[in-house]
This record gives C-alpha cells, structure tokens and sequence, in this order.
C-alpha cells in the first residue's frame, strides 16, 4: 500500500511539474528539448594547503571527515623513460619488487597478510612518465600504513626471488603479446611513431629482461628515489596539525638528496613521425584492425581547447561524425572514433581507430581519412559545436566531486609544470572557442593525406591492395629471444 501511495504521489509530482512549466510558456511540453534549464550555480571548490618540508619533498593536505578514511597519494620524479634502452623494463620491476618484496623491516609476504588484516593497500609502481606509491586505510590504522610505506620506500630489500617472479610474470605476457590483433595495432602505432628505440617507443623484450640485474635496481632506486624529487598529497578524515607532525616524523626525517630532477627526453622528429601505410600480416583473424595518424600535441598548446572540441565532433562519441558516417550510413565497423592525444610535457598522438571486415579494409580507410579531410575543409555546424560545448561543460563538475581529484589533479600540475589553476580556467577556455577557431586549428593541426597507416590484418581478403594509400612495408613482429 506505501509503495502504491509513493507512486501516486511521484506522478502527481512530475504532473505538476509539466503542468506548470506548460502554463509559464504557454503551451505543453512535446519534447526534452524544449525544457530549458536554469543556468548552473558557481562550484565552491576545496583548496589544499600546499607546504614544502624541509628535505625538499612538496605536500598537498585536505581534510575531508565524510568517511573515516585517509588517503596518501606519492608522485616521483621517474618513469621507464628514463631506463636504458638495453634494459628495458628495469622501471617497472623496481616498482613491482618494491611493493612485492617489501623492506627488511617489513617483508613483502608477511605485508600482505597484514595489510589484508586492517583492510589497507599500499602500492607502488613506475610508469612511462612518473612513479607512484599510495596508501588506501582506515583512519586508525593510517599511522602504521606510513611507517610500513616510509621504510619501503626508503629501504627497499629487493630480494631476487622475487625479482625473478616479476620477471618470470614480464616474459609470460610478452610471449603472448601477439594473440591479441587489437594490441598489436596500437603498440606497433605507437612504436612507429614515436621511433621503436626511443623513450617512448621501446618496449621490454625477453632479451631486455635478461640483462637486468639486481644492482640495477638497488642504482636505479638510488638515482630517482630522494625526497626533493616528490610530490605527496594526503586527503580524508585526519586534523592537518596532526597530519603535518605524522608526516615530519616519517617520510620527513628521509634525508634531502642530491640529485636533481631529470631531464624530460626529448622526441627526436627524425625518427618519430613516421608516415606511410604498415601492415602486420595476421591470417586468424576475421576483421582488420585500423589505426592511422601523426603526432598529436601538448595541453600547453593554444589550441588545446579548440582541438578537443574538434575530435569530440569528429570522432569522441556516438554522435561524431566518424561514428555516424562509418557506422551507422556506411555500416563499415561496430567500433570507430578518435583521439587528439594531448601530452602534459611530451606531445601525443592523434589517431583514428577502428575494426572492419576484411572486405572492408580500403573503404573503411578511405571514408575516414575523407572525414579527417573534411573537417580541415570547411567549418563545423553551430550544433555540432555547442553539443561538443555541451558534452565538457556539464560534465565540468565531476572534475570536483571528490577530495581525491583535487589533490591529484594539483600534484599533476605542479609535477609537469602547469599553474595551479589550469581547470579553473577550463570552462572560460571551452566556452571562448568558436567555429573558425576550430577550422583554424584543424587546418594547422591535422594532416589527413600525410598520416601513418597500420593495419593488422589478411590482406589476401582485402577489397583492394593497400597499395591504393601508398607503398605497403610490412611489419615484422617476431619476439627476439623466442625459442
């Protein structure tokens, strides 16, 4: 009977609604389209207090005593960027045996059962750019969480068994890397543009793995473990005076370092990109898989904003014109869209992605470097546009809904460089740009008869040669050192 009494009151509610929206405009409610909203209320958004301790090392703190938890989030200065080509993979494995080999103090095995126990996580790994540790806890146990997490970082043990687990794990999924066509394509993508023996192309192989030692990974954590080069950020339920003590007593009595932070590499132009058209030759599979493109750009770019606009409408979503024309007309592919790939510090990539049947491979091509031509051509529709307007504005607020965003998307800032208040500026940027402002920028940005082309795929089920694009250079992707 409630459940009855709350239905009818719900209709009554949303009757109302209607019937007065109808009344003030004079006329009935036909469509969504014709409610018009009022515009959004200004967002209060939490600013940490930001302090540097006096080994060096920079610290964002924000107390939120919503849930009693507290979390730790740690940027480093590092990445496999900075690995030797040779020793491929050595990043990832100081990351990996940090956090599964654990300290003297506290070893890894006994760690586990420990931290399972309180219900607290702790990791650390090291990416292409940058390394990371976290702490996930209760408030209670946070104390304990950032002795165990200090001591590891500051004393990692390293041991070789475990060195040789994460080792024997590496090389179980680089001799499987080729079962997947759709892997193939963009790590091969990424490869040829970039320059397959750059910072940014090089990949671990078997016979990389081979040469990296412990003492690479005791000089490795040496070199880029030092609090001067870290930026930590600590939010939940937590009183900051006590928080600033906690963290004096620990991660602040790490001495300062010498070394300084390193050198961004630099792309080298003449070995990344590549143009031209690639194939992977792959006879057990039933479609192609579709990736063609160039170097993309910076977020630091003046046309930042009118690019991204540009590939939301090109190709970001349901609604684009890839997907529309490829999809829905042509009924060439379940999966098209694009990418303006947009580094902090180092350009990305710009692609445009997709899988069709193999007797579709030249069509599908040929119709999506047509809309990449396109929209160098002649400007977007006012729609397209403030739908693209739309689709980042109202989202806008999700950039804040929690503590944990705004502090990791401080640290990001300040790790890479940018002012504090980027984001702040996002909606004024978005909503300044106009059609000529994204003609323009495509015009400058997009170079749709020079892109690279990969396919992975059978070209004996092709519709046409892929000779039609230019000259075809086959892809060797044989895993050295495979017996």
């Amino acid at each position: 009977m409630k459940n009855l009494i709350y239905s009818l009151l719900t209709a009554a509610l949303c009757l109302s609604v209607n019937s007065t929206f109808a009344a003030e405009q004079g006329k009935p409610v036909t469509s969504y389209k014709e409610i018009q909203l009022p515009e959004l209320n200004s967002m209060q958004i939490k600013k940490p207090e930001r302090y540097v301790m006096e080994n060096g090392m920079t610290v964002y703190l924000l107390e939120d005593h919503e849930v009693p938890l507290v979390n730790l989030s740690l940027r480093i200065y590092t990445g496999s960027r900075w690995e030797p080509v040779d020793k491929a993979g050595l990043a990832d494995i100081v990351g990996e045996v940090m956090r599964s080999g654990g300290s003297e103090k506290f070893p890894g095995d006994e760690l586990d059962d420990e931290l399972d126990n309180n219900a607290t996580s702790i990791e650390i790994g090291i990416g292409r750019n940058e390394g990371s540790a976290s702490i996930n806890s209760l408030k209670d146990n946070f104390s304990h969480s950032l002795e165990i997490l200090t001591d590891i970082l500051r004393h990692p043990s390293f041991p070789e068994e475990k060195i040789a687990l994460c080792k024997q794990e590496i090389a179980g999924g680089i001799v499987r890397r080729n079962d997947d066509a759709s892997g193939i394509c963009s790590r091969e993508f990424s490869r040829l543009l970039y320059g397959k023996d750059s910072p940014y192309g090089h990949q671990v192989e078997l016979t990389t793995l081979v040469n990296i030692s412990r003492e690479d990974l005791i000089q490795f954590h040496q070199q880029y473990f030092q609090p001067q080069n870290m930026i930590l950020g600590v939010w939940g339920d937590f009183d900051t005076a006590v928080m600033k003590k906690q963290l004096a007593d620990t991660l602040g009595q790490w001495e300062k370092g010498t070394a300084t932070r390193p050198v961004v590499p630099d792309i080298d132009m003449k070995a990344a990109g590549t143009t031209g058209v690639y194939l992977v030759e792959k006879t057990d599979v039933e479609q192609s898989f579709i990736r063609m493109g160039h170097i993309g750009g910076l977020q630091s770019d003046p046309d930042y904003y009118a690019l991204i606009l540009l590939n939301d409408i090109l190709g970001g979503g349901f609604s684009s014109r890839l997907f529309c024309h490829i999809r829905s007309d042509k009924g060439l592919a379940y999966h098209v869209g694009s990418g303006w790939g947009a580094g902090m510090d180092i350009p990305g990539t710009f692609v445009v992605s997709g899988s069709t049947k193999l007797a579709s491979t030249a069509e599908f091509i040929q119709a999506a470097r047509d809309e990449v031509e396109r929209i160098t051509k002649e400007e977007v529709t006012e729609e397209e546009l403030q739908q693209a307007k739309d689709t980042y504005l109202n989202g806008f607020v999700f950039e804040f809904d929690s503590t944990g965003k705004i502090v990791s998307r401080l640290m990001a800032y300040e790790y890479y460089g940018y002012p504090a208040d980027t984001l702040e500026h996002f909606q004024e940027n978005i909503g300044k740009v106009t059609r000529a402002d994204i003609l323009a920028a495509a015009k400058k940005h997009l170079k749709p008869q020079n892109m690279l082309i990969l396919v992975v795929g059978n070209p004996e089920k092709f519709d046409k040669p892929l000779t039609e694009f230019g000259k075809v250079t086959p892809l060797d992707i044989t895993i050295p050192g495979m017996q």
